[in-house]
């Protein structure tokens, strides 16, 4: 079974013939996408040596060694073409948001990506409308006294304007989070307030996000 987190990640993969789970940890979402038919086969990769030992114990006990391929990777760089130019979906979750635009950045694709940053949420969502990737949806939920949030995307080449929460699915964990930020962006805003020399660019990029965040939050049926 997979924790409320990895379970959100799962729900968003596409059906597919093969996917990709970027620094897999112990394999569990590579595990259930195969044996629930979510895709045939799966390749799993972790930059360290460890996760991997423990991923083949799982895929093992779990009689899925012919089906799922773990793989020691710095993000994108060590998959073999034939591999990388096949896989329908990419999965990259539970890093930092900088850490998955550098994966992107590192090997380009167009298949489908679901994301899960850790933070740089904001930061990841302007590099993604920069480069071209749309957002197809956002999703939220909570674990304990976290909010996690993830995306489903795909590259098209269109650079836009980024829109912070597009595609979002407006449920309860997504007002949530809309209440968890403002209370953050306002912890900084009074930080900054209390600086002998206050950071005014910070300033005005957080009073613009809580802005937005107050707008979303309004529209709350």
């Amino acid at each position: 079974m997979l924790d409320t987190r990895l379970n959100m990640i799962y729900d968003l993969i596409p059906q597919s013939g093969l996917i990709c789970d970027i620094g897999a940890d112990h394999c569990k979402l590579a595990i259930h996408a195969v044996k629930q038919g979510k895709t045939k086969y799966a390749l799993a990769t972790d930059l360290r040596r460890g996760p991997l030992e423990a991923s083949a114990r799982n895929v093992s006990a779990n009689s899925l060694s012919d089906r799922i391929r773990l793989l020691q990777s710095d993000g994108f760089l060590n998959i073999p073409a034939d591999i990388f130019d096949h896989t329908d979906c990419f999965v990259i979750a539970g890093m930092g948001g900088q850490v998955i635009q550098g994966i992107l950045e590192g090997r380009h694709t167009d298949k489908w990506l679901v994301l899960q940053p850790m933070n740089a949420v904001y930061e990841l969502c302007e590099y993604l409308a920069d480069a071209g990737y749309d957002i197809k949806k956002r999703v939220f939920c909570t674990d304990g006294h976290r909010i996690y949030t993830a995306f489903l995307c795909r590259y098209d080449g269109i650079s836009r304007t980024a829109d912070y929460f597009k595609g979002a699915v407006r449920n309860k964990y997504f007002y949530m989070y809309l209440e968890k930020e403002l209370k953050r962006i306002d912890a900084a805003l009074a930080g900054i307030g209390l600086a002998r020399s206050p950071d005014t660019a910070q300033k005005q990029n957080l009073e613009q996000l809580r802005e937005i965040i107050i707008r979303e939050r309004e529209n709350e049926s």
